[in-house]
């Protein structure tokens, strides 16, 4: 018997560099509720781990 596993859902995180502005869609996991509404997760990113948080449409980079 299988284990049913939930579907993968990308999200849009914004990243900043330099002055310009991209946007890439990435698996966000360990998604923790915050007491002020936000949310908080963690992404990898060209191999390394970082925290993200939603802002509005968005995910930003902690």
């Amino acid at each position: 018997m299988s284990i049913h596993k939930p579907p993968i859902i990308k999200r849009p995180i914004k990243l900043q560099n330099n002055g310009s502005t991209k946007i890439v869609y990435r698996v966000i996991r360990n998604v923790q509720q915050l007491k002020n509404s936000s949310e908080l997760g963690s992404v990898t990113l060209k191999g390394q781990s970082y925290m993200v948080r939603n802002q509005g449409v968005y995910w930003v980079v902690v």
